[in-house]
């Protein structure tokens, strides 16, 4: 009884170390390198239209200066009663699996959502959890590492879901699971506000 006690505790120690981090390491994936990322931009637009998207070169740079895009689509300023917020989290030190997350899932919403975000049913943005002008938003989403939450605002009223599966979804070795994984979630969300 005991052991299996103590045997839950460092369970839930090592999830929460995990969450914390913002990675999740494999014993049969090493982790890369983590990159501290400074507050400039680097080669980041000055202020994305609500209409524009990152392009990929610009959404995972080499020193992950994503970090500093607070927005990829302004919440419109007549928005319609119902839409899905679309919400990447990371923090400061990322893994490689971390970095994959953010690519794939601006490679979906630019490929398949441009038209929800230009017609204002849906926002997507990429937040650091660990930045001081986020930390309301972390809070109310409930963001600690590296997550996508979405958000489905029905008459005003908040559906928030931590889609945490995606570190179940295999980003790095099967990216078109991944993709169909996060496209099939952004969908289910936007049919439920209609």
């Amino acid at each position: 009884m005991v052991n299996s006690i103590k045997l839950s505790v460092v369970s839930l120690l090592l999830v929460g170390t995990i969450l914390l981090a913002g990675c999740s390491v494999s014993p049969s994936q090493p982790a890369a390198p983590t990159v501290e990322t400074s507050a400039q931009t680097v080669d980041q637009p000055s202020a994305p239209s609500s209409s524009q998207l990152p392009s990929e070169h610009n959404a995972v740079s080499e020193q992950g200066a994503s970090d500093n895009i607070t927005s990829v689509a302004e919440e419109p300023q007549s928005s319609p009663p119902n839409r899905v917020d679309v919400i990447y989290f990371h923090v400061n030190q990322r893994c490689v699996t971390c970095l994959c997350f953010e690519q794939r899932i601006n490679h979906v919403v630019e490929a398949d959502f441009s038209d929800a975000i230009s017609s204002g049913k849906m926002t997507y943005r990429v937040l650091n959890a660990q930045q001081q002008q986020n930390a309301d938003i972390a809070r109310k989403y409930g963001a600690v590492g590296s997550q996508l939450c979405i958000n489905m605002v029905i008459d005003g009223q908040d559906n928030i879901e931590n889609i945490i599966d995606i570190w179940k979804w295999d980003c790095r070795y099967n990216a078109s699971n991944f993709d169909r994984r996060v496209r099939n979630v952004i969908e289910d969300s936007l049919e439920k506000i209609q």
